[in-house]
């Protein structure tokens, strides 16, 4: 496989196509924020006019900041839930276009049926949302296996389908992978795109749709089409009924009328909607104050690059998000790093910017988009999207089964709970006879919150609280509603007993009978995902134990979130 040189430099934050006296790659860090890097002591000096609103005059830069509702002695909105002060949820539309757990591997092949497994597998993303345990997994795949992987793709969300098929085009029509990667981060993550990747969607990207557009011109609405097209040895197939096709053409271009000044507009009205400003601060209560700045900057600008990386070249609202000139489709709460796990992130190498975890994430989704685009250059990948309700994929993909099906959180009872999805999906599961290995993953999202009442909450935050208290250094409160405090509740899930409510939710909703009435039952051992990937593992008084907690308690994730492995019954 043809290997990529890859460097992690960071363009000095005064450079300017017309600053000549810039060096251009930042070598030396703002000592005042560790966020940007400059080439010298004359770019530092000349840009810091500027750079003192992201610095010294950014509150959020304070170790001792506070969130507003301290500085003010009021209850924060999240904690009042009587009355008209109880927000309504924001942001109407909801859309999930980024995934919302770590991504992870969906093979695994050294630990299951080894690096040189000799047949083809089958993979199935039941409810895929975006594309990162896809890209995950296929970048993950030893270069000793030489078979062919096929990737069937579905996702109730049209907008969702539309976006995998264009950023897997990009992926399969370019050959430099160094370009394809950087395309693909911000069609995916950026709210504004630059001209020249616009110039892609335009170009090739739309004539392989328009293409199948004209072709289907004058059937009606409903009329389905199905579409192959091979680069080399992989392939992508698309089935679409004809408003579905026409709707991936739209997604080529901003809509008419929508100029970045008014993008910027409507994206701010939600990620930075005043009658939200508890919400977002709550979130950086337990962030360090590189990440509340950089979080900050990215809810502003909507950009991912390093922080002090030019950003005049994005000019373009990135057409796969902004669908109307009216809206802006994810929820407030929406953030890129949520996709990916937060130690991950931190390992990352950004040299002396150390705190600025965009940079950490876009060099992360770097290398491994890299490897993706060279794992479909040299081997036989097809991927097949499909957009359907899950529980009928079945009808869709004829005798296929599949040695791995990675169902999401429909599994949660809330969606079509762990029975509908082992009738109605872990059907297609090949059988142990073609494959020992073969699994159905679940996740669990909520299934713990649900088994704890105001009771049952009652009862057991003392106890949690207690347990923060030894991973997180306690501080006399100074008033009702002190920061600290609020960090110590938010904090109790991430020492939770989850087994034991995992346990009752298992018994509640009866696992052992749906195992015995569907003939597949829970693996023993996991052998592609540890069944809790965002608990904490130390103990408070074990060596980094309170750094890990640290970075848990400052991620996404509340440490409650559950995967279960499924395989037929060996009996």
């Amino acid at each position: 496989m043809t290997t990529v040189t890859l460097t992690n430099a960071i363009v000095c934050a005064n450079w300017t196509q017309d600053n000549q006296r810039c060096k251009k790659i930042g070598q030396f860090a703002c000592k005042g924020c560790l966020l940007v890097l400059y080439c010298g002591g004359d770019c530092q000096q000349s840009h810091w006019a500027k750079h003192k609103r992201d610095c010294r005059d950014n509150p959020l830069l304070k170790p001792n900041w506070k969130p507003e509702w301290e500085r003010q002695c009021r209850s924060p909105y999240f904690l009042d839930f009587v009355g008209e002060r109880y927000p309504e949820p924001f942001n109407y539309q909801k859309k999930y276009l980024w995934g919302n757990v770590p991504a992870f591997d969906l093979l695994k092949l050294p630990s299951n049926e080894g690096i040189n497994y000799s047949k083809d597998l089958n993979l199935l993303f039941a409810a895929s949302g975006d594309f990162r345990n896809v890209v995950k997994t296929i970048a993950s795949i030893p270069d000793e296996y030489k078979n062919a992987v096929n990737v069937y793709m579905n996702d109730r969300d049209g907008d969702v389908v539309s976006r995998n098929a264009i950023m897997l085009l990009l992926a399969l029509t370019e050959e430099d992978p160094l370009v394809a990667a950087e395309n693909i981060i911000h069609l995916w993550y950026s709210a504004f795109i630059t001209q020249s990747l616009q110039n892609i969607l335009k170009g090739k990207i739309r004539e392989l749709v328009q293409d199948v557009c004209t072709k289907i011109e004058g059937k009606p609405s409903c009329a389905v089409l199905g579409k192959t097209w091979t680069f080399g040895r992989s392939s992508l197939r698309l089935v679409l009924a004809k408003k579905q096709w026409l709707d991936l053409l739209a997604c080529l271009e901003p809509p008419p009328g929508l100029t970045i000044e008014k993008a910027l507009l409507i994206r701010r009205d939600v990620t930075l909607a005043p009658q939200r400003v508890d919400y977002r601060e709550r979130i950086y209560l337990t962030k360090p104050p590189g990440d509340r700045a950089s979080h900050q900057k990215y809810r502003e600008e909507g950009v991912l690059v390093p922080f002090g990386a030019p950003r005049a070249l994005f000019i373009v609202p990135n057409p796969t998000l902004f669908r109307d000139t009216n809206r802006w489709p994810l929820t407030d709460d929406s953030d890129p790093t949520s996709g990916w796990h937060k130690h991950a992130i931190l390992e990352v190498w950004s040299g002396a910017a150390k705190n600025d975890i965009y940079a950490k994430l876009s060099f992360l989704l770097r290398d491994l988009l890299v490897r993706f685009h060279q794992r479909l250059r040299n081997s036989a990948i097809s991927f097949q999207l499909l957009h359907f309700d899950a529980e009928d994929i079945y009808k869709h993909v004829k005798d296929t089964l599949f040695d791995r099906i990675e169902v999401s959180n429909i599994s949660d009872a809330g969606y079509l709970g762990m029975g509908l999805t082992l009738v109605s999906i872990g059907l297609l599961l090949k059988p142990l006879s073609q494959n020992p290995h073969a699994t159905v993953v679940a996740l669990f999202i909520n299934a713990v919150q649900e088994m704890i009442d105001a009771t049952e909450q009652e009862k057991i935050l003392g106890s949690e609280i207690d347990q923060v208290k030894q991973y997180i250094e306690p501080k006399m409160p100074k008033g009702r509603y002190d920061a600290m405090a609020i960090i110590t509740l938010l904090a109790a899930e991430h020492v939770r007993d989850v087994d034991k409510y995992f346990d009752r939710y298992m018994k509640r909703l009866r696992f052992a009978d749906l195992a015995h009435e569907t003939g597949m039952e829970p693996k023993k051992r996991h052998t592609i995902i540890d069944p809790w990937p965002t608990r904490v593992q130390k103990k408070a008084h074990q060596k980094g134990g309170r750094e890990e907690f640290a970075t848990l308690l400052s991620s996404a994730h509340s440490g409650c979130e559950r995967y279960m492995e499924w395989q037929w019954s060996r009996s």
